[in-house]
This record gives C-alpha cells, structure tokens and sequence, in this order.
C-alpha cells in the first residue's frame, strides 16, 4: 500500500478508535502510521493535502485527527476547522506550531511538536480522543 494513498489501515488487535493523519512529507507520514497503528488505532490516510483531507471527510469520520500545519496546497486550518465543527479531537503534529495561537483557535486541541516524541504523542492522542485539553502539554 502507498503511505499517500488515503486508505484506511487497521489496527493491530482491538483498535482504540480511528485517526486521520495529514502529512505532506511522506517518510514523516510512514513513521506515523505505523507508530499509530503500534499505539492500537486504525489509521485514516494519511493525506497529504488540505483537499485530499476534505475529500475523506465526506465519507469517513475520524475519532482524531493528526494534523501538520503546513501541507503540499496550504496551512491545515480550513480542515481543522471543519474537523472540530464534526467534534473530532485534534493534534497538531509539527515544527511550525506556534502553540499560543494553536490554544486561541483550537481550545481543545493538542500540541506534539516535530521531531516525534512517541510517548508525548501518544498521550495527546489519548487527551484528544477523550476530553481534548489545551495545547502545551504534551510537547
């Protein structure tokens, strides 16, 4: 399978709940799917666009989105947007998070900053997922 394919990979045993990753850099993308699917969850792409990311919300509904600000045709944040009206729980994932503005914007969300921190992630995904709490955190 292409890691930008979009497709939705299970879970290893029982899943944790389904997240939707957008990466543009598809190494970084590879890494955080399978670190995701080691975590437990069924992974949703990943997608490397703001459209691509559009165009799998009208048929799927991520319980998380895993969100780089920066994609290949924009800034993540009209997807973002979209995703929180839905309710899914968000995490920024990248080097250009600027977590105060991220907090403004994005109350609930959580902040995992690039390089990947896998144990730090992991508990942004699990905030997300139950009650979302503000950025910062989980750096």
């Amino acid at each position: 399978m292409s890691p930008m394919s979009g497709e939705t990979t299970p879970a290893k045993g029982p899943a944790k709940g389904k997240v939707m990753i957008c990466e543009d850099e598809v190494i970084v993308a590879m890494d955080l799917q399978m670190l995701l699917e080691d975590f437990g969850y069924e992974v949703i792409g990943p997608f490397p666009s703001v459209a691509q990311g559009f165009a799998a919300i009208e048929g799927l509904r991520p319980d998380v989105a895993l969100l780089d600000v920066r994609l290949k045709d924009g800034e993540v944040y009209p997807l973002a947007d979209r995703l929180q009206e839905l309710g899914v729980g968000l995490v920024f994932q990248s080097g250009h998070v600027n977590e105060e503005e991220i907090a403004a914007r994005y109350p609930q969300a959580r902040c995992s900053l690039k390089p990947i921190n896998p144990a730090g992630l992991q508990i942004a995904l699990t905030k997300a997922a139950m009650t979302g709490s503000t950025c910062g955190a989980t750096s």
